[in-house]
């Protein structure tokens, strides 16, 4: 189910160059979500671990592509602004205007709204946020240190195997690249740091195709262009102080289901706000609007069969997901 998918806390220890040796605990920055949208929804959120506001222009995100491990200029980008103490910072892909001759496909509003930071509006002079589910990103310092690959500055965070081309994604399933047949983990999907993990990896997991890096062990997936997690974290270290809904474990009900015309979202002794419907690719397929009381009739007509997720939304702010079979 998707809300387990959500809240899932497991600590996953991350090999690095030479052995196991990590960062210390809640001491530097990493990422905490990674946004693989359709056409130009693309997106990174970091998150600040430690007690002290940070001052992001001493940090750069580079995109490795399609298993470049050569560093590229032009895939790295400084970045403005200031994260605070136990905060994250939002970074959105700068394709905001469609009115201007041969403008790109425009990132969309729900994303637009959630970004601190726009970077990388012209791709032939930056695309460090061009990534598709077969790119490593990492996060750099701006230190002028000269690390692997020729990168400039110390690596605090990789997601991703630099040097690894997975094909279209990489998995969950050993040896974790396409070829492993098991799930797209990254391509086309938003992935969410777990609550457990408390710093980065702070060198490449291990050797190109050798299994070294299981997207499963510290990020939890959820379907493309899902971008209510973005503006929050939960972490051991300490969670975002911005709004965190409460996920309604249990509370609703759905029914018939399996469906065919219709269905009835149902939360005895709650009110519900709204509820909306996504098919398994994250798009949006129905809103009801307001509904202000305890359950709603969904008309199915034009849905075609398969797995959808009900998200429904109560007067007191909690979130419920549950899984409808169309048929």
């Amino acid at each position: 189910m998707l809300r387990n998918l959500l809240y899932t806390c497991a600590l996953a220890l991350f090999a690095i160059w030479g052995g196991s040796t990590l960062q210390a605990q809640c001491s530097d920055l990493f990422f905490s979500e990674y946004v693989e949208g359709n056409f130009n929804n693309k997106a990174l959120e970091i998150y600040n671990p430690t007690n002290q506001p940070v001052d992001l222009s001493g940090y750069r995100i580079i995109r490795w592509s399609n298993g470049n491990n050569i560093y590229d200029p032009v895939a790295s980008v400084v970045l403005q602004g200031t994260v605070a103490a136990k905060d994250v910072f939002v970074v959105v892909l700068d394709k905001q205007d469609c009115t201007l001759a041969g403008q790109d496909t425009c990132v969309f509003q729900e994303l637009k709204d959630k970004a601190d930071l726009f970077v990388c509006p012209v791709y032939e002079e930056c695309n460090a946020l061009s990534h598709n589910g077969n790119d490593a990103i990492s996060l750099n310092k701006t230190d002028g240190i000269t690390t692997p690959f020729g990168a400039t500055g110390t690596f605090v965070d990789i997601f991703g195997l630099i040097g690894e081309d997975p094909g279209q994604s990489w998995t969950d399933v050993f040896p974790y690249t396409e070829s492993a047949g098991g799930a797209f983990w990254t391509k086309d999907q938003t992935t969410v740091r777990k609550a457990g993990v408390q710093n980065g990896a702070t060198a490449n997991a291990g050797a190109p195709y050798s299994g070294a890096w299981n997207p499963a062990a510290q990020w939890d997936t959820l379907p493309r262009n899902t971008f209510d997690h973005l503006g929050w974290h939960q972490c051991q270290c300490g969670d975002a102080p911005n709004s965190i809904p409460v996920i309604a474990e249990g509370r609703v009900q759905l029914y018939p289901n399996p469906a065919t015309n219709q269905v009835v979202v149902g939360a005895s002794g709650y009110v519900l706000d709204n509820a909306e419907i996504y098919n398994i690719l994250g798009e949006k397929v129905y809103v009801t609007g307001q509904v202000k009381q305890s359950q709603v009739l969904i008309n199915l007509n034009g849905l075609a069969k398969g797995a959808y997720f009900v998200r429904t939304t109560f007067t007191d702010n909690s979130v419920a997901y549950n899984k409808l079979l169309v048929q």
